[in-house]
């Protein structure tokens, strides 16, 4: 079906691509001492659409999780989607904590380095969270007998 590679993929492209514009506008405004503005607000925008489609990722996985057509949620593996669940979870916050810090200064975020410290923070841990979200689907998905059994 089309939503769930138009979901599930989706959002890791562009919360990737806030990830990679945040750390190369922070790079070469440090190198240049310009720091250019549309990269930022371009950062910004691909996280708001990467919470999006996290949100979407989440209602598809649940409906993909009760439908069993992957694992399914009572399953032998049904403990690592409850650990996916919440790490989708708490990606939100975290995405959320750094819109919601990066809104307190839209423009020229350079000025203030204690936060610019946190939303570059912020991003490197969603990135993170992303990273091990991806991974657990993969293993689900296509090696879901190297994964140890595992019930909540």
């Amino acid at each position: 079906m089309v939503f769930h590679p138009l979901f599930v993929h989706l959002h890791i492209a562009f919360l990737l691509m806030a990830f990679l514009a945040m750390w190369y506008w922070l790079l070469k405004g440090l190198s240049s001492s310009v720091f250019e503005d549309r990269i930022y607000q371009f950062a910004r925008a691909c996280t708001w659409l990467g919470v999006v489609f996290v949100a979407l990722s989440m209602a598809v996985g649940v409906r993909d999780g009760f439908a069993g057509r992957y694992a399914v949620w009572g399953g032998q593996q049904g403990g690592w989607l409850i650990v996916k669940a919440s790490l989708a979870s708490t990606l939100l916050i975290v995405y959320g904590f750094f819109l919601h810090l990066s809104s307190k200064k839209p423009r020229y975020l350079q000025e203030e380095p204690r936060l610019l410290a946190w939303c570059m923070l912020t991003q490197t841990a969603g990135m993170a969270i992303v990273v091990a979200i991806t991974a657990i689907g993969t293993m689900l998905v296509y090696y879901p007998w190297s994964l140890p059994r595992f019930h909540m």
